[in-house]
């Protein structure tokens, strides 16, 4: 087995927030991710996330292939309430996707959401915001995903920090001789190649190489079958 080089440390591009969040909270879970190169970008960008739940949605927007750029807090947008008093809402990402369509996204609490009767606040806001900033506005709540999901992302997005071009090709390799469903198991015992191939098949999966039979978490237990086989 050929031993892996440590990657060579870049420094990160910097958040492109319009506010940093204070590091400091009693009621949520505040950090950054550093996450990995998109399109967009020469190199991974650091992102803020003010909940354990911006965290989630923020690994879920990473690995889906159709983003090319997360801008997390980005401008206010200044909008009227249902009372007609001025107000400014940021939201907590703004993507852009390869089509070039732009969505800014909400990231909330269900319960506080319905509490707080934030949809009727949303519809204010989506009635000031101009095209050039968004097409589209979502609101993600706890019941848009399923954990599972935002795990697998997550998984994704520490696989994709360490980049094995030999494990990868060694696992599309093995896919090419597949004609039928099979286990991650499997896959990673026929390459030799332990834990590397595991990451390699699970970035597959999410490459488009791959594709698994059944929802939930990816273990190795998972069942998977090559994209071209329907």
């Amino acid at each position: 087995m050929s031993n892996l080089s440590e990657p060579a440390f870049t420094r990160p591009l910097p958040s492109k927030a319009s506010r940093k969040p204070s590091p400091r909270s009693k009621a949520s879970s505040r950090g950054h991710v550093i996450g990995s190169g998109l399109p967009s970008e020469s190199s991974p960008r650091l992102r803020y996330f003010e909940s354990k739940r911006e965290q989630d949605v923020l690994y879920l927007l990473l690995a889906r292939p159709d983003v090319v750029d997360v801008w997390d807090q980005p401008p206010p947008v200044p909008y009227c309430d249902a009372s007609g008093r001025k107000r400014t809402h940021t939201f907590d990402f703004l993507i852009t996707l390869t089509d070039g369509k732009r969505i800014a996204i909400a990231v909330k609490p269900y319960a506080i959401a319905e509490r707080q009767n934030f949809r009727q606040a949303l519809e204010c806001i989506r009635a000031a915001t101009p095209l050039s900033f968004a097409n589209e506005i979502v609101l993600i709540t706890e019941r848009s995903y399923c954990p599972s999901a935002a795990r697998n992302a997550q998984k994704l997005h520490d696989f994709r920090r360490a980049p094995d071009p030999e494990a990868d090709g060694s696992i599309e390799a093995l896919v090419r001789g597949l004609n039928g469903p099979t286990t991650i198991a499997e896959l990673v015992e026929a390459s030799g190649l332990g834990g590397r191939a595991f990451r390699a098949a699970f970035r597959a999966i999410y490459d488009g190489i791959l594709r698994t039979l059944e929802p939930g978490d990816i273990l190795p237990a998972t069942r998977i079958v090559p994209t071209a086989v329907q």
